[in-house]
């Protein structure tokens, strides 16, 4: 099938050509378990599979990547336990941005709200699980690429400890902030997922739990989120508590903007400068931005990053984690102008920022609608507390909805 029958089939936009629906004997590693027998599977175009071109969302760079030889381990580890393979998802250029429009293959359509955006990068695989085209959807999350979407689309969305889960035969946007992460429309497929991918065990919920709501990021959300925040944590009694945080999140978004930069051009530079012309508006503007960044600017970013994972352990000892709405407000209308996607962007990466600077798991569940669009809460965690992000985000969920 071509991109355009993709969309014609009532897809949503969500997949690419390559790969769609069947494998190349190549892709297919044999099977050793059950575990996800039922499960139906879309992987983000960033993915090695065997047989297969990586596209990463950008025709030119496609074309100019090998056949794949191997699959990536990540997807190897879902199809070893049974993973019923449906196709490659549409992903932002290269994964740099947070939007879900790509210039070349179009808008994943929001399920929840077609006439918003469905957020990105990982704006394929969200809509693949929203609109049930998929039971699960591997995603990559550097700067919010999973935890956004799933807010926006009304699912279940994981990033893990920054390098959890390995990233073998996986483009990566910039190799201190990338992790692999993952869709799925219910808590318990969503720690499944973990548990096969971080050959771990996640447990049954702990009854005693309590959360801390910073006060800092529930100041960054919507006037209208924030109080129905408020209002639901009545729901949790003596288990939500409010703290403030030594935590200067304009400084902490700045300072990952930055790193995050100085890695995208140590990686891509050379090839962006010879293909500027390749990319969208929105996308080409952001890797000019990063062939700009100094030494100078990175050396003082990373001072605010260490202070921020300084903070951040303070702030989260064993047993402590944090509430909050994951991002600001709902996603921009698919219309909005380009000041409004960058003005959003620039909100919501403050709420982001913080797992990502420090390299913490959080995970996004859906919680209610403002004005028609879904947005989440979100649960994160200390460095490795993976297993009890999961056990709190599935209590508090059924406390909250």
């Amino acid at each position: 099938m071509t991109h355009n029958d993709l969309l014609q089939a009532g897809l949503h936009g969500a997949f690419v050509a390559d790969g769609f629906g069947s494998l190349p004997p190549a892709a297919l590693p044999p099977r050793t378990g059950d575990r996800l027998a039922t499960v139906r599977l879309a992987v983000k175009d960033v993915f090695d599979i065997g047989g297969l071109r990586t596209g990463g969302g950008n025709p030119v760079w496609r074309d100019q990547q090998p056949v794949a030889a191997r699959t990536a381990l990540a997807v190897r580890a879902l199809l070893e336990e049974g993973a019923q393979w449906i196709g490659k998802t549409v992903t932002d250029e290269l994964t740099y941005s947070l939007a879900g429009v790509n210039a070349h293959y179009g808008t994943p359509v929001n399920p929840a709200d077609p006439a918003r955006m469905p957020g990105g990068s990982s704006s394929g695989s969200v809509v693949a699980v929203a609109a049930r085209h998929a039971d699960v959807a591997l995603g990559t999350d550097c700067g919010g690429s999973v935890r956004l979407p799933a807010s926006y689309c009304g699912v279940w969305g994981m990033r893990p400890t920054h390098g959890r889960i390995a990233t073998d035969g996986c483009l990566t946007l910039a190799h201190s902030f990338d992790t692999v992460g993952w869709f799925a429309r219910d808590p318990h497929t969503l720690a499944l997922m973990f548990e096969v991918l971080a050959q771990s065990v996640v447990g049954p919920d702990d009854d005693a739990f309590a959360v801390h709501v910073p006060r800092n990021l529930l100041a960054c959300a919507d006037a209208p989120v924030a109080a129905r925040f408020e209002a639901s944590l009545e729901a949790l009694g003596e288990r939500a508590s409010f703290v403030t945080p030594r935590a200067s999140l304009p400084d902490w978004a700045q300072a990952f903007r930055v790193l995050q930069a100085g890695e995208i051009a140590q990686r891509y530079g050379a090839w962006a400068r010879e293909h500027s012309a390749s990319f969208g508006a929105d996308v080409g503007a952001r890797f000019a931005m990063s062939l700009t960044i100094t030494r100078e600017q990175i050396a003082a970013a990373q001072r605010v990053r260490i202070e921020a994972i300084r903070a951040m352990a303070e702030a989260l000892p064993h047993g402590t984690y944090w509430l909050v709405p994951t991002v600001p407000g709902g996603a921009p209308r698919t219309d909005a102008s380009a000041e409004t996607v960058d003005h959003t962007r620039a909100r919501a990466q403050q709420m982001l920022c913080v797992a990502g600077l420090a390299g913490l798991p959080q995970v996004s569940m859906p919680w209610t609608r403002i004005a028609g669009a879904p947005v989440g809460v979100s649960v994160i965690g200390a460095r490795g507390a993976d297993e009890g992000v999961l056990r709190v985000a599935r209590a508090v969920h059924e406390l909250m909805r």
